[in-house]
């Protein structure tokens, strides 16, 4: 179980690092087997990923395993948080689990707060939204990934598609103008 306060501590140690970005509130209806409702948890959760790109405007996606419950969906590295982890540090993690490499210059974009919602039950949550660059344009499965590939445009069956269109479009004006950094 979560510590009391430990949402808002997570929530001012981003900004204090990131400084402030957006905050959007949302409500996302969710099949009942949707694996947020697989733990029986009351405090919200936090999760952390994002676009991990190559610094040429390719960005990297992948296929879980069937077992994670996202079918056959496209979906940027990251996941939930562990007890007591920073968004950074959490997407750091997830991104060195399913594809094994490090993250440098990562930006945090904007949180969501969410509600999801089977229509029965609602789940209370945050996602840390992030772009970064990968260390290294080799990378590797983690268990619980099937496919890895590196994309120059987001695919029509990428999960969350157009959550990611508005970084997408300012990672590829970098990469286009030739920017070191975004």
């Amino acid at each position: 179980m979560a510590r009391v306060g430990a949402c808002k501590d997570r929530l001012a140690e981003a900004i204090v690092r990131f400084g402030r970005v957006p905050i959007e509130r949302r409500t996302v209806r969710v099949d009942a087997g949707h694996p947020v409702f697989r733990r029986n948890e009351r405090s919200p959760f936090w999760s952390a990923g994002g676009l991990i790109h190559d610094g040429r405007g390719r960005v990297l996606l992948l296929r879980h395993v069937p077992a994670k419950g996202w079918g056959d969906a496209w979906l940027t590295p990251g996941g939930r948080l562990e007890e007591g982890e920073t968004v950074l540090d959490g997407l750091r993690r997830e991104v060195r689990e399913e594809v094994s490499l490090e993250i440098t210059e990562p930006v945090l974009t904007r949180i969501l707060q969410q509600n999801l919602t089977d229509g029965r039950r609602v789940r209370h949550g945050y996602f840390a939204q992030f772009l970064a660059r990968a260390s290294s344009a080799e990378p590797r499965p983690g268990s619980d990934v099937r496919e890895v590939r590196w994309f120059d445009v987001l695919p029509e069956d990428m999960a969350f598609r157009d959550d990611y269109a508005g970084d997408f479009r300012r990672l590829r004006r970098r990469a286009e103008a030739g920017a070191a950094t975004l």
